[in-house]
């Protein structure tokens, strides 16, 4: 049940958490549409595979070295908790789309480019691989990839229909809710490092 809220969790607060692909998929939604928005917001199911795989594949070549484990799972905490304090501290500004032309593969693009999910499946998601069997971790995955998906276009969706009436204020107050949830989940790994090693 704890996968299940963590990858919930995490997957909401990245979704709303500005960024080059959600302005990518905000752009898609508005100037091309509901169904262009949604291809666009799941493209993290391309781009994230390959990287998911060889985060996998490299923490757990050192998963035999109990240091290791300790180390990620701190270095995942303090991420955790780096994005909560941030989230407590800063209001969301919803940023004005950059052209770009429509397309899929651009979304995936833009997510390789990204280096939020490459710090994010070697600290915090690499942590979640690890500790649990292989269904656990291919939960935690797909519940994360997908919540983080369905945010990121519903985000889209509300901006387009709400227009000018669409205010980042309720963000800020489901930003804040979620780093308090996210600074709980910091500290539990936080424990498990210490706790497990």
């Amino acid at each position: 049940m704890e996968i299940i809220i963590a990858a919930f969790t995490l997957g909401i607060t990245a979704g709303l958490k500005p960024g080059p692909l959600g302005i990518y998929v905000i752009h898609q939604t508005l100037l091309h549409g509901s169904r262009s928005g949604l291809l666009a917001s799941f493209a993290p199911f391309v781009s994230d595979g390959p990287i998911i795989i060889g985060s996998f594949l490299l923490v757990n070549s050192f998963k035999q070295f109990d240091i290791f484990i300790t180390i990620i799972s701190v270095l995942g905490a303090l991420y955790i908790a780096f994005i909560a304090i941030r989230l407590l501290i800063a209001s969301p500004v919803i940023q004005q789309p950059v052209t770009a032309p429509s397309s899929f593969l651009t979304a995936v693009k833009i997510n390789l480019l990204n280096p939020a999910p490459y710090i994010f499946w070697s600290t915090v998601g690499g942590t979640y691989l690890l500790q649990n069997d292989l269904a656990d971790a291919a939960l935690f995955a797909i519940l994360f990839l997908a919540t983080l998906s369905i945010t990121k276009f519903i985000m889209a969706l509300s901006i387009k229909t709400l227009g000018d009436r669409f205010s980042d204020r309720y963000i800020a107050y489901v930003l804040k809710i979620l780093a308090l949830l996210l600074m709980f989940f910091a500290i539990r790994l936080l424990i498990g490092a210490f706790t497990t090693s």
